[in-house]
C-alpha cells in the first residue's frame, strides 16, 4: 500500500471535497469513502491452510467425533446461554478431556511396553519422547 496514493485519494474524495450538511450524511460519507479506499489500497488476501499438520498418534477417530460434539455443545451454549446448554457443554468437555488423558496414557504405555525387552531401544524411545538430543562423544572427522 502506497501511503501517498492513499492520502491523495482521501484528499480528492467526496469526504473532503463535498462537506456533509448533517451528522448522518457525514457518517455515511465517512464510512463509504473510507471502506472503498481501504478495499482499493489494502484489499483482503485470503489464504487457505494446506492441512498438512501431522496428527498425534494417540488422537483416535473417537476423539475426533467427541471433539465435534463438544464444539456443537459449545456453539449451542453461546447461542442460548441457558443453564441446560452450559451443563451439557461442561459434561461433553470434561468427558473429552478425560478421554484425551486416557488415550495418551494408553498410547505411551503401549509404546514403552513394546520396547521394554530391549534396553537400548527403550532408552532411545524415552529420549525421543522427551526430545533429548545428546552430542556425540566422538570427534567429527574431516
Amino acid at each position: 500500500m502506497n501511503i501517498d496514493d492513499f492520502l491523495s485519494d482521501v484528499l480528492s474524495s467526496a469526504l473532503i471535497t463535498i462537506p456533509a450538511e448533517s451528522l448522518d450524511s457525514l457518517l455515511f460519507s465517512y464510512n463509504t469513502t473510507l471502506s472503498s479506499l481501504l478495499d482499493k489500497h489494502a484489499s483482503l488476501i485470503t489464504e487457505f491452510s494446506k492441512g498438512t499438520s501431522k496428527s498425534s498418534p494417540w488422537f483416535t477417530s473417537t476423539l475426533h467425533a467427541l471433539r465435534s460434539s463438544v464444539r456443537r455443545a459449545e456453539n449451542l451454549y453461546k447461542r442460548t446461554h441457558t443453564a441446560l446448554s452450559w451443563s451439557s457443554f461442561k459434561s461433553h468437555r470434561n468427558r473429552y478431556h478425560n478421554l484425551i488423558l486416557t488415550s495418551k496414557r494408553q498410547y505411551y504405555s503401549n509404546l514403552i511396553f513394546s520396547v521394554s525387552d530391549n534396553p537400548r531401544r527403550l532408552w532411545q524411545t524415552v529420549n525421543k519422547l522427551l526430545c533429548r538430543k545428546f552430542p556425540s562423544p566422538l570427534p567429527t572427522s574431516t
